[in-house]
Protein backbone atom coordinates (compact mmCIF):
# COMPACT_ATOMS: atom_id res chain seq x y z
CA UNK A 1 0.00 0.00 0.00
CA UNK A 2 1.53 3.55 -0.90
CA UNK A 3 2.00 5.66 1.72
CA UNK A 4 0.64 9.55 1.31
CA UNK A 5 2.46 12.28 3.81
CA UNK A 6 -0.25 14.07 5.67
CA UNK A 7 -0.79 16.62 8.26
CA UNK A 8 -2.74 15.98 11.49
CA UNK A 9 -3.62 18.64 14.57
CA UNK A 10 -3.31 16.03 17.81
CA UNK A 11 -3.47 17.45 21.31
CA UNK A 12 -0.07 18.22 22.65
CA UNK A 13 -0.91 15.75 25.22
CA UNK A 14 -1.92 12.78 23.27
CA UNK A 15 1.12 13.64 21.17
CA UNK A 16 3.69 12.78 24.30
CA UNK A 17 1.28 9.65 25.38
CA UNK A 18 1.78 8.14 21.57
CA UNK A 19 5.42 8.88 21.93
CA UNK A 20 5.87 7.57 25.65
CA UNK A 21 4.25 4.26 24.57
CA UNK A 22 5.30 3.56 21.31
CA UNK A 23 8.46 5.89 20.75
CA UNK A 24 8.58 8.70 18.48
CA UNK A 25 10.00 6.87 15.50
CA UNK A 26 6.80 4.67 15.87
CA UNK A 27 3.94 7.09 15.68
CA UNK A 28 2.76 6.53 12.25
CA UNK A 29 2.43 2.66 12.96
CA UNK A 30 0.67 2.98 15.95
CA UNK A 31 -1.74 5.58 14.43
CA UNK A 32 -2.71 3.42 11.47
CA UNK A 33 -3.05 0.86 13.14
CA UNK A 34 -5.53 2.91 15.74
CA UNK A 35 -7.25 3.95 12.86
CA UNK A 36 -7.91 0.60 10.79
CA UNK A 37 -8.71 -0.74 14.52
CA UNK A 38 -11.35 2.39 14.84
CA UNK A 39 -12.64 1.57 11.17
CA UNK A 40 -13.00 -1.75 11.28
CA UNK A 41 -15.46 -0.89 14.97
CA UNK A 42 -17.33 1.34 12.64
CA UNK A 43 -17.82 -0.55 10.04
CA UNK A 44 -19.37 -3.70 12.10
CA UNK A 45 -21.43 -0.93 14.15
CA UNK A 46 -23.42 0.04 10.78
CA UNK A 47 -23.77 -3.70 9.98
CA UNK A 48 -25.02 -4.47 13.14
CA UNK A 49 -27.27 -1.48 13.10
CA UNK A 50 -28.64 -2.43 9.52
CA UNK A 51 -29.10 -5.98 10.74
CA UNK A 52 -30.88 -5.47 13.64
CA UNK A 53 -33.99 -6.99 13.52
CA UNK A 54 -33.56 -9.07 10.88
CA UNK A 55 -32.98 -12.47 13.35
CA UNK A 56 -36.45 -14.19 14.11
CA UNK A 57 -37.11 -16.28 16.23
CA UNK A 58 -39.63 -17.50 15.24
CA UNK A 59 -37.70 -18.92 12.07
CA UNK A 60 -35.34 -20.61 14.40
CA UNK A 61 -37.25 -22.69 17.14
CA UNK A 62 -34.30 -25.29 17.73
CA UNK A 63 -32.13 -22.25 18.93
CA UNK A 64 -34.47 -20.99 21.25
CA UNK A 65 -32.58 -22.02 24.56
CA UNK A 66 -29.16 -21.54 25.87
CA UNK A 67 -28.70 -25.45 25.86
CA UNK A 68 -30.50 -25.76 21.99
CA UNK A 69 -27.76 -22.74 21.04
CA UNK A 70 -24.69 -24.64 22.83
CA UNK A 71 -25.94 -27.51 20.84
CA UNK A 72 -25.98 -26.22 17.94
CA UNK A 73 -22.35 -24.90 18.14
CA UNK A 74 -20.56 -27.91 19.66
CA UNK A 75 -21.98 -29.29 16.26
CA UNK A 76 -20.89 -26.63 13.98
CA UNK A 77 -17.59 -26.67 15.52
CA UNK A 78 -17.37 -30.53 15.37
CA UNK A 79 -17.91 -30.41 11.49
CA UNK A 80 -15.77 -27.87 11.11
CA UNK A 81 -12.91 -29.37 12.73
CA UNK A 82 -14.02 -32.32 10.42
CA UNK A 83 -13.30 -30.33 7.40
CA UNK A 84 -10.26 -28.80 8.48
CA UNK A 85 -8.49 -32.23 9.67
CA UNK A 86 -9.71 -33.82 5.75
CA UNK A 87 -8.26 -31.02 3.89
CA UNK A 88 -5.00 -31.46 6.19
CA UNK A 89 -5.26 -35.26 5.37
CA UNK A 90 -5.36 -35.99 9.17
CA UNK A 91 -8.81 -37.87 8.80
Amino acid sequence: MRAVRTNVMLPADLLKEIDRVAGARRRSALLIEAAHERLARLRFDRAATRAFGAWKDRAHPELRTDTDLARYLTHIRASTTARIRRRAGRG
